[in-house]
């Protein structure tokens, strides 16, 4: 199996036809400035050691060099062998609030597009572990099963938005309940050995909200769901202090007596939830999403075996185009831009020889 490392630098050979390009139209312009000093049989007579060959050859290497350089930058590789290993990693399931509370935009440019942005950071920096995602107002689903894709979960972290739920509320409690029951299929049953399953993986449920609970069971399902092995940490989105929410039309949400919806960040119901999940609360601000010390925690767990893996082990083989790109570089640098002196003095000779004969 063939590859290369850094695809990236392979796109700057692309600049190597506008070098050739701009080579041959200074060469052109070069012709043209020459042919107006006079004719052109004298002016090879008095430039004889000028070359247009000398200079295309040098020209050439140069280029030569310059693309032997960026494959060796590529880093060509070759697979020799195929292992087999552990990957080894948490399991993490998002639980996103979506409702419209989430469009405030005391975070901008919304509290739940900074989520996303900060969630998929998050994403990128994992490594080994498997992520789903809740996403939950009035109710709750899964947008999306453990998975250690993160393509896919970047893709489904950017669909989301608050049309997907068209029940309203922050129900923090069946979302918590759902995303472990998506990390343990056997809840579903009612019969399996929680002294079992909780030994099975590292397990984390992460909860995103501005924490307006609409329902009181949440911390109650923390504490269950923390029996089974499953730490909560939680992220509190927005201000304290209470903002409108905007309503897509350059306004803001009425209740039903014509005044503003405010909605406030509950702090209070996210650290409670932490706390009996055995987790951390952070709150989120502009400067800072939290998800990077949500992550400091994560890697400081126990990393289990989560799947067997196989992999090819690829050896680098940069070397070669290297060591050639260096080779073209020294004959370049010795190369003569024009006719060089003994070809002058073989002319000479061939000239000498010539009028002997004659």
């Amino acid at each position: 199996m063939f590859r290369f490392e850094n695809n990236i630098y392979l796109y700057g050979l692309l600049i190597i036809p506008f070098f050739v390009l701009g080579f041959i139209l200074l060469h052109y312009a070069a012709n043209k400035r020459w042919k107006q000093f006079g004719d052109e049989a004298l002016i090879k007579r008095l430039m004889p050691l000028r070359s247009y060959t000398a200079q295309t050859v040098k020209f050439s290497l140069l280029m030569a060099s310059l693309a032997c350089f960026l494959f060796a930058l590529a880093n060509p590789q070759v697979g020799s062998t195929l292992e087999k290993g552990m990957r080894k990693g948490v399991d993490i399931m998002i639980a996103m609030d979506i409702s419209n509370s989430m469009l405030a935009d005391d975070i901008q440019p919304n509290r739940l597009e900074a989520s996303k942005i900060a969630l998929a950071r998050f994403i990128d920096q994992l490594k080994g572990d498997r992520i789903g995602l809740v996403v939950f107002a009035g109710k709750s689903f899964v947008q999306l099963p453990i998975t250690n894709d993160y393509a896919a979960a970047k893709m489904f972290v950017n669909y989301v938005n608050p049309k997907l739920i068209d029940v309203q509320g922050t129900d923090i409690a069946s979302a918590i309940d759902l995303a472990a029951v998506s990390m343990l299929p056997e809840l579903k049953d009612g019969n399996a050995d929680l002294n079992k399953i909780s030994q099975l993986n590292s397990k984390v449920i992460l909860v995103v909200s501005d924490g307006e609970d609409h329902f009181p069971q949440a911390v109650d399902v923390a504490a269950q769901v923390r029996k089974l092995g499953i730490t909560i940490h939680s992220i509190g989105i927005g201000d304290v202090r209470g903002v409108p929410i905007p309503d897509g039309r350059n306004g803001y949400k009425k209740d039903l007596e014509g005044n503003t919806v405010i909605t406030r960040l509950n702090e209070d119901v996210l650290k409670e939830i932490a706390s009996t999940g055995g987790g951390v609360y952070v709150h989120a601000s502009n400067a800072n999403m939290g998800f990077e010390t949500i992550l400091e925690k994560i890697n400081a767990m126990d990393k289990v075996d989560l799947q067997e893996i196989t992999f090819s082990r690829y050896e680098s083989k940069y070397q070669y185009p290297l060591a050639l790109g260096l080779f073209f570089l020294l004959v370049e640098l010795m190369w003569f831009s024009v006719k060089p002196k003994w070809r002058e003095q073989i002319l000479r000779l061939q000239y000498f020889l010539k009028a002997k004969g004659a």
